[in-house]
């Protein structure tokens, strides 16, 4: 009679004595331990990024993940489905994508604005010192959970 083989793919969690971290054991029964506790989920999806926007136009609030790597224009418009003009669709020629970052967020960003998008945002209305055109800002990690304003007015410089 031949042997067997038996293969355990099977891994087991149980407390180690000498301390109150987990020790992985092949082989040995299931039992729960009170000194880990599950790690609870991550706030946001890995690769993404949470965005809070507020519309001055029509009061709507929503908050959004984005993935790494969008404009904040491409989350306000494609992601969170929220009306912006981007008459320029993000080439940095008009002042029509132009939001207002909360002052935490604002110290989140890690680029400072470019001398074209400085002479874009002398054109816009209710410039702060937190403004920025929303085509210009990437998504990045360091930008998880900041908060924007969408102006109610809006000077389209492209005359259309």
């Amino acid at each position: 009679m031949q042997g067997r083989l038996v293969l355990r793919t099977s891994l087991w969690v149980r407390p180690s004595k000498a301390s109150s971290a987990l020790v992985a054991t092949a082989g040995t029964p299931r039992r729960w331990c009170a000194a880990a506790p599950p790690s609870p989920p991550s706030p946001t999806t890995p690769g993404k990024v949470k965005v809070h926007i507020k519309s001055e136009t029509d009061r709507k609030e929503k908050s959004v993940e984005a993935a790494l790597g969008l404009t904040l224009m491409e989350v306000i418009r494609d992601v969170a489905k929220m009306d912006m003009e981007a008459a320029c669709d993000g080439t940095c020629a008009c002042s029509t994508c132009h939001v207002i970052f909360t002052e935490p967020s604002y110290k989140k960003l890690l680029d400072a604005p470019s001398e074209d998008e400085m002479d874009m945002l002398d054109l816009a209305p209710k410039v702060t010192k937190t403004s920025r055109l929303s085509c210009q800002v990437q998504m990045t990690p360091e930008l998880d959970d900041i908060s924007v304003t969408i102006p109610n007015e809006m000077d389209n410089q492209m005359g259309y």
